[in-house]
């Protein structure tokens, strides 16, 4: 073992719980950069798909296939039923979910090629990335799964980049089940997060909103219940290969951050 896998492996040891509470920040964020992107919806409208939430219903959802739109619901969780339901039904008017998934694994590689250009842990980051991907339990998590079950390119960041969205996917499912379990209605968990009102009326509800306050506390059990979930996924991983992953999951966000930054500069 030489360069920089050697001197993450001299980082020291880390347990899955540990790891895991570190996802959101990294891979997490590194996900939603590209999911949120504008240039994400641009490329998808320019290839054929309707704009806007239509397109991201049969795109990053799409990848559950021809199924009851229930079930996409289901699996998006924190959207207003009716809501999403609709953004689902005109998507699939347009085109295929599967022809949407593919359009938007596109969309993913291509930013990852962009923005984890010249990011050194990026295969590395890819290589332990897959093999969480390929171990972990289905159960609780269907987009994890659909987008696990999508083609991967050969190599390079444009791989690493999908398998660090199929990742996101995966902790988002721990997240639901844990708020399952609290329980705690999709939109309470949403008005006790940090972004409120904001993110409850993206996804499609209406005012009045229960004040997210008092649930706080609440939220934080859950938070640590998804993390205590999510950290069996990394059991996969040795000490020193989690905490080699750690390091390389937050290079290549701040690394994509900054390219971000350059790219909107130029």
């Amino acid at each position: 073992m030489g360069g920089a896998q050697g001197a993450f492996a001299r980082l020291g040891a880390m347990d899955a719980l540990s790891l895991a509470q570190t996802m959101r920040g990294s891979i997490g964020m590194l996900a939603m950069h590209w999911l949120m992107g504008p240039a994400t919806d641009e490329q998808a409208t320019a290839a054929g798909m309707p704009p806007g939430l239509p397109g991201y219903a049969i795109g990053r959802l799409g990848v559950l296939g021809d199924c009851p739109v229930d079930n996409v619901v289901g699996a998006a969780f924190f959207w207003e039923p009716d809501f999403l339901a609709e953004q689902v039904r005109l998507g699939r008017a347009e085109m295929s979910p599967a022809e949407g998934a593919a359009i938007y694994a596109t969309i993913c590689q291509r930013w990852g090629e962009t923005h984890l250009d010249g990011f050194e842990g990026a295969d590395r980051l890819g290589e332990l990335a897959q093999r969480i991907v390929a171990a972990a339990s289905p159960l609780g998590a269907p987009t994890f799964v659909g987008w696990r079950a999508m083609e991967l390119p050969d190599a390079g960041p444009g791989r690493t980049m999908q398998l660090c969205q199929t990742l996101r996917e995966l902790g988002f499912g721990r997240f639901c089940v844990a708020v399952q379990a609290a329980p705690m209605t999709p939109l309470e968990a949403i008005m006790s997060g940090p972004t409120g009102a904001w993110n409850a009326e993206m996804f499609g509800w209406q005012p009045p909103f229960p004040d997210g306050a008092p649930l706080e506390a609440q939220r934080a059990e859950i938070e640590a219940h998804a993390n205590r979930l999510h950290a069996a996924d990394f059991e996969v991983l040795t000490d020193d290969e989690r905490a080699e992953f750690r390091e390389l999951a937050r290079g290549a966000r701040n690394h994509a951050t900054a390219k971000m930054t350059e790219l909107a500069d130029r």
